[in-house]
Order: C-alpha cells, then structure tokens, then sequence
C-alpha cells in the first residue's frame, strides 16, 4: 500500500457540555514528528494523543490543532463571595451608627462590591476530556490515513508510468551501446592504414578493441538497473513505511545511470542517459513524499 505523507483529517466529539474540535495536518519529513498546541495543564493528554496518532502513521511531519467550545449556559458557575458581603456590611452598620445611610441594599449597590459576585470558568473533567480527545483523534487520523492512502495511489500510478518510460531508455542504451565499440574499431583500421602500407595490424587492433570493450562494457551496470526496477515494482506492492527504501532505490538507479553516462562513448546513448536521468529525479521527488 502506498501512501503518501501529505494529508488532512479533522474530528470533533460533541457533549451536552461542549464540543471538541481536532485537526490534523500532515506533509513529507524523514522521520516521524508530531508538534500540538495543547495548554500547559494538559501535558498528560498531550503525551496520550502523540501516542495514538503515531499507531496511524510512521513518517511525516504532523501538526495537531484542537479547539473547544463549550455551552454558554455551562461555561460559567456564579457565585456569592459571602465574606467580602458581611465584612461590607459590617462596615455599612458602623457608618449608620454615626451618619444617616439608607438601610436597603440594591442589586446595584452589591454589584459594585469589588468581587462580591465570583464569576467562575466551569473546567472540564479531565477523564472526560480524554475520552473526548481520543474519539476526536481517531476520526481525524483516520480521515488523514485516508487522504495520504488516496494520494499515494495517484502517486503509485505516476512512478509506475516513470518507470516504463525508463525501461524504454535503458533498452535503447543497451541497443546502442556495443556500436560504440564498433566505431571504435573501425576508426583504429582507418588510422593504422593512414600511418602504414602494411596490412599485419589486425592482432593490434584486436588487443586495442578488447580493451576499449572492456572500458566502456556496461552491461552489468544495465543488468543491476533492471534488477533495481523490479525491486521498485515489488516494494510497491508491500505495506506501508515503503518510501526510505524506494529512496534507496533512486539512488541506485541514479549512481548506475552516471556509471553509464560516464563509460559512454555513444551519441544515441548520450541523449538516453539525459533522459533517464531526467526521469529518475522526477520519480525520486514523487518518492520523497511517500511514507
């Protein structure tokens, strides 16, 4: 199964009490790395939610956005501060004693009493918040794991499509390839007769050619290309976690097409070394961000 390491996933739990949002954003990286924005008195289910997703993914850098909204109606508890109210009124009652003051109180009056009425922010449960962060995780992962499987199977069709063209370049090297060795050998006659009348310079020639043959011979690096393709074929056919070693493979394919590039003395093969080369970089690009 291919896929990639770019995605999206988003999960949300709703209570009677509030509503959990969780979003996850995913692109390529070598390694698996997970960065979130939880506050700090949430460390421990920060820690539990890393965890999980990593059971989803394997490689990617990962960002985790959670959002909570809660009802009006229970985000707040109001409450009386009944101390600081008696000690008011104790001090009311003094001031009556010596000046003449209103003995009703008004909603007005109590109000202004600095924090006679305590306005107080209703947590959360920490176990239900985890419960509710675990849910809305494995939505949202699941939905990402979806995503990167949806790409990685465009992805899976775009390489297998780089490769065919690939092989198509390598057969016309290894056709033209042993020309070049021909050229060669003609060219050595031409020259041995320019410089001498005699005719007794076939053994030279022979031993010059095996040579040069065996200079330029490029067959085994064509034979491991091949076998590098096949590898290609079968690793993307198996699980996940596939991209480290498709990469390993590019670079093979790539250090081989150099060796040939650099053993050949051919105008043809020159012209497909540039286009496998060219063909190799579009197919490592596409495999860096398979996971």
């Amino acid at each position: 199964m291919v896929r990639s390491m770019t995605g999206f996933g988003r999960g949300v739990t709703t209570t009677d009490d509030f509503q959990l949002t969780v979003e996850i954003r995913s692109v390529n990286h070598r390694f698996l790395e997970i960065h979130s924005k939880f506050p700090k008195e949430w460390l421990e289910i920060e820690l539990m939610a890393k965890k999980q997703l990593s059971q989803f993914v394997s490689r990617g850098k990962l960002d985790i956005n959670i959002h909570v909204k809660t009802e009006e109606q229970s985000s707040f508890n109001v409450q009386i501060n009944w101390p600081v109210i008696e000690a008011y009124k104790e001090v009311k009652e003094q001031l009556s004693s010596k000046m003449p003051l209103n003995d009703n109180w008004s909603m007005q009056e109590i109000l202004s009493i600095e924090h006679a009425i305590v306005f107080e922010k209703n947590e959360i449960p920490l176990e239900q918040l985890k419960i509710a962060i675990q849910n809305a995780i494995n939505e949202a992962a699941e939905q990402l794991v979806q995503m990167r499987e949806r790409e990685g199977k465009q992805l899976k069709i775009f390489l297998l499509q780089y490769k065919d063209e690939l092989l198509e370049q390598i057969q016309l090297i290894r056709k033209y390839s042993p020309q070049a060795v021909e050229k060669y050998r003609n060219k050595l006659i031409e020259r041995m007769k320019e410089i001498t009348s005699s005719n007794d310079f076939e053994d030279r020639i022979l031993a010059e050619v095996a040579l040069f043959a065996e200079r330029v011979d490029i067959s085994e690096e064509l034979d491991r290309l091949e076998s590098h393709f096949q590898q290609f074929v079968d690793t993307l056919n198996e699980g996940t976690s596939i991209g480290r070693k498709l990469d390993f493979l590019m670079q093979e394919c790539l250090r081989e097409i150099n060796t040939i590039g650099s053993k050949n003395q051919s105008a043809e093969c020159s012209v497909a070394v540039v286009k496998s080369k060219t063909l190799l970089e579009k197919m490592r690009e596409q495999v860096q961000n398979i996971e």
